[in-house]
């Protein structure tokens, strides 16, 4: 693995070495990514890791956090290597020494697919399955501007399968996501060979080493670099249509690159980008070359999925308050959390399952007379608790309150 300047020792890297979850059990086995002393290349002992499973579990153990002793592990490392360095002849002369802010740092190399890869993919729209989903809901044009927008490709891993390709600021393809849905827009399931149920998601660097190895063929040099070293979510989804928006128009962030699509078609007054996983949430990757800085400039909104106890919630709201301290106007947006029933919070369901409902006109909740009035004449807090299923002629004034804050609304 190419080391790469870092302020951290203890790190969790680019390719994970797994374990197993001390909290999920042995009904999830290794999903613990172990962190490993970047010094050394070894594992930190067992059990620090953060666990896979972020909504449903949550464990994260980290070098740097303090016990009840007040030493966390990374303390302990550094006072027993100082006991020793204490315990060596005076005879040996002392390292030189300077600032560190005074060394040399080279910059992080950026890992990008090349466009014999990439552009081959953008198209063949008829045996995708999620282009075929788009059209259904929203017909030939949008479905198609959504996917021109942002640059959908179409992947042979599965048949049907979808690539969300992560194009940063700078226009540079960094990574592609490669998923298969179901007729119900959620993802497809496949057996794998020790008979487990896993979801059809994939990257699309893990795709190709495959094709080669299954093909017995030596994978090109850059795709064997790239799967080894190049960060995890480099830049966040959609994050390219920053070079073609106004600068002034607001980013609203979710964590699926589906629910950005779809949020892109209901509210068009926002810059819809995908974060992929909470941990990603973060203004810096894994190499240390910045995610979040393109976003410092807009007011950016957060849209957390929904979890059973609410830790999603909370732990969004925590990444928001760091992201405030450096700078950025971010708020969280709880309208899911206030008003979503239990059942839809055990599902983990998000913004997207909720403009998806079909409403069910033999139980539809209608508004009451009272309140059938403009949107914008509406208090927030007038809206009925959810599952927010509601007949055509509502569904978009009702759920732009979910996105909007309060004061935004004219």
């Amino acid at each position: 693995m190419t080391a790469t300047a870092t302020k951290y020792r203890y790190q969790l890297p680019t390719k994970s070495i797994k374990a197993d979850c001390p909290d999920c059990g042995p009904k999830h086995s290794r999903t613990l990514s172990r962190y490993i002393d970047a010094q050394t290349g070894e594992p930190v002992p067992l059990p620090y890791g953060r666990c896979d499973r972020e909504s449903n579990c949550g464990y994260h153990l980290s070098p740097y956090d303090k016990g009840r002793s007040d030493m966390s592990y990374a303390d302990s490392i550094y006072q027993s290597s100082k006991s020793l360095m204490q315990t060596v002849p005076a005879y040996y002369p002392a390292p030189l020494s300077r600032p560190v802010s005074s060394l040399p740092v080279e910059p992080a190399k950026v890992y990008t697919i090349p466009d014999e890869v990439f552009k081959p993919t953008v198209g063949h729209y008829a045996s995708n399955q999620f282009a075929i989903l788009l059209q259904q809901e929203f017909g030939i044009d949008k479905a198609a501007e959504l996917l021109q927008r942002f640059q959908i490709g179409t992947s042979a891993h599965w048949e049907g399968a979808t690539v969300f390709w992560l194009i940063d600021e700078l226009q540079r393809v960094r990574a592609g996501q490669v998923v298969l849905f179901g007729d119900d827009w959620h993802r497809a399931k496949y057996t794998d060979r020790e008979g487990r149920t896993r979801p059809c998601i994939s990257s699309v660097s893990h795709g190709l080493l495959k094709r080669y190895r299954n093909h017995e063929q030596t994978p090109p040099t850059w795709l064997t670099d790239y799967h080894n070293d190049a960060p995890r979510w480099p830049s966040l989804f959609g994050v390219h249509q920053l070079a073609t928006t106004n600068a002034n128009q607001p980013v609203a962030i979710v964590e699926a690159p589906k629910t950005a699509v779809l949020c892109a078609a209901y509210f068009p007054q926002f810059i819809w980008l995908a974060v992929g996983a909470l941990s990603y949430l973060t203004l810096n990757t894994d190499d240390g070359r910045q995610r979040l800085a393109p976003l410092k400039t807009r007011p950016v909104m957060l849209l957390p999925d929904l979890s059973k106890d609410g830790k999603t919630y909370q732990k969004w709201n925590s990444r928001a308050d760091e992201l405030r301290a450096e700078g950025y106007r971010v708020t969280v947006v709880d309208y899911l959390e206030r008003t979503a029933n239990q059942t839809d919070k055990e599902q983990g369901l998000d913004l997207a399952d909720f403009l998806l409902r079909q409403p069910d006109f033999a139980e539809q909740p209608f508004l009451p007379k009272s309140v059938a009035k403009p949107a914008s004449q509406l208090p927030f807090n007038e809206f009925p608790a959810a599952p927010l299923s509601w007949d055509a002629a509502y569904a978009l004034e009702r759920v732009r309150w979910c996105v909007l804050p309060i004061d935004a609304v004219e």
